[in-house]
């Protein structure tokens, strides 16, 4: 699955993610409302050092960034997002990856942080089908 990001400062991120193409199958691009974060999304408190630049990070074509599903035998409504305003992660659980056109659906996020110690950040997120093309 690749993902693009569209970042909207205060309080909600917004992304568009697109997913490969299962066997035959035409992509399902995603768009993603993240709502608050609990506790808030902090890098150095979550462990993870520094921020690394965006425009180190690699990218998925067209410029977008990468995520993945939860792999054979896991949920297939589980989503593993990179955005590079989280680039250690967010896991994205929704009731299903496949939403009608004009739906949205609601699940929940969570943040991955490397310090175990402290609580991971989780919101709520919306997500709802966007049309495929490239970003720009």
């Amino acid at each position: 699955m690749i993902v693009a990001v569209l970042v909207i400062l205060l309080p909600t991120h917004r992304l568009r993610a697109q997913s490969a193409p299962a066997h035959d199958d035409e992509p399902v691009c995603l768009g993603f409302a993240f709502g608050t974060w609990t506790p808030a999304l902090n890098w150095k408190g979550a462990g993870h050092g520094e921020m690394p630049d965006a425009k180190v990070l690699p990218h998925a074509p067209a410029g977008r960034d990468w995520a993945t599903d939860a792999g054979a035998g896991m949920s297939d409504t589980l989503m593993i997002l990179y955005p590079a305003w989280w680039p250690a992660g967010v896991r994205v659980d929704l009731p299903t990856r496949e939403p009608a056109v004009g739906d949205t659906v609601v699940g929940k996020a969570t943040a991955f942080v490397a310090n175990g110690a402290v609580k991971s950040p989780v919101a709520k997120v919306r997500a709802w089908r966007v049309e495929c093309r490239s970003k720009g």
